[in-house]
């Protein structure tokens, strides 16, 4: 007698679990970076990230209410996301004990960080979003710069930096668009190894400038 045919277990009715709704999510935003690092913004439609990952555009909506906030989701990963996220993985105590010591390690973290594949497509959406959704790409840089100027005003605050030789605010600006420039430019998706590599070796000469222009000491 052959083997009673086993039966798949009974598929649950309702909303899908939160696990299997954060693997959705999560599927969806990965294509929505694929195609507006290649089409930008505005050649991207909700209807092409749907077909991309084979499902309907009302499930996408179920997640997102629309493309604007799925675009705003990819610029975050990008940009004060990606930031945050390094800046978790390193000692807070190295930001009192050693400020220039937490800057190297912060851009060696940031650069590691850059320069993966998914990173450098992500770069690829800020460079084309400068061009199609300008203002949301200025939103998402300030808030990373706000995120450094937290830092100098700490430090400044601590008599690392002296008082009258810049606002953190400043300093911040001075860091950030050097190596956010770099980053466009050296870092994003098509970029051949020999370009990566001069990206970071410019990105580390300037830290180490900021470094020696803020602070009193810099061992």
């Amino acid at each position: 007698m052959s083997p009673a045919p086993t039966r798949e277990a009974p598929r649950r009715l309702g909303r899908p679990p939160k696990a299997e709704a954060r693997d959705t999510r999560a599927e969806l935003l990965e294509a929505a970076l694929d195609l507006f690092a290649r089409h930008g913004y505005a050649g991207t439609s909700v209807r092409a990230i749907a077909r991309a990952v084979g499902l309907s555009e009302s499930v996408i909506y179920k997640h997102f209410a629309n493309k604007q906030k799925i675009f705003d989701e990819v610029l975050y990963q990008a940009g004060t996301g990606l930031l945050i996220d390094q800046l978790a993985v390193i000692d807070p105590r190295l930001a009192a004990t050693d400020p220039a010591a937490f800057l190297r390690t912060m851009g060696d973290q940031l650069l590691a960080a850059w320069d993966e594949p998914r990173a450098r497509r992500l770069t690829s959406v800020l460079a084309r979003a400068v061009g199609d959704t300008h203002a949301r790409a200025i939103a998402a840089a300030g808030q990373v710069q706000q995120e450094i100027a937290r830092l100098f005003a700490g430090w400044m605050e601590a008599g690392r930096i002296p008082t009258g030789r810049a606002t953190p605010t400043q300093l911040a600006w001075e860091l950030f668009t050097a190596s956010a420039f770099v980053r466009l430019m050296y870092l994003h998706a098509e970029a051949s190894p020999e370009t990566r590599r001069a990206g970071h070796r410019l990105i580390r000469t300037h830290v180490e400038f900021i470094i020696a222009t803020a602070f009193t000491d810099t061992d």
